[in-house]
């Protein structure tokens, strides 16, 4: 990769992982830079196709295009951070990341943005006023 790309693809998520929102300040995990569309089914190295991700969302996330709706149970496409708006898909409730479409559904499902360990973090950040 570039070393021109990280830098740009930081500022542009204003230090948020790009997925769930956590800040990187509030962890000591490094972010990883994301191939949305993963290099296995073709996708570039270019900053259009690249994300701002915690390593949660995008150990879970590996090389996934697509997951089964929890709802629906049909085939949805995850959220795309260059194509989709985030506030259309997702919405918070406490430390719960909420989907308000099969996109934002499907991708907390396959990112297991809701795990225990992500709901406990987020947790302890909103009382410390962190998130």
């Amino acid at each position: 990769m570039a070393a021109s790309l990280p830098p740009i693809v930081r500022e542009r998520a204003a230090g948020r992982c790009e997925y769930c929102r956590l800040p990187q300040a509030a962890t000591s995990i490094p972010f990883e830079i994301d191939h949305i569309i993963s290099r296995k089914h073709g996708g570039p190295t270019v900053a259009s196709n690249l994300a701002n991700a915690c390593w949660y969302c995008n150990s879970f996330k590996g090389s996934d295009l697509a997951g089964l709706d929890p709802l629906t149970r049909k085939l949805t496409r995850l959220f795309n951070p260059r194509r989709h708006k985030w506030t259309h898909h997702f919405r918070y409730d406490g430390a719960a990341l909420i989907g308000r479409t099969s996109i934002g559904r499907t991708t907390i499902r396959v990112l297991q943005i809701n795990c225990e360990e992500a709901l406990t973090l987020r947790e302890s950040l909103i009382a410390e006023g962190l998130f």
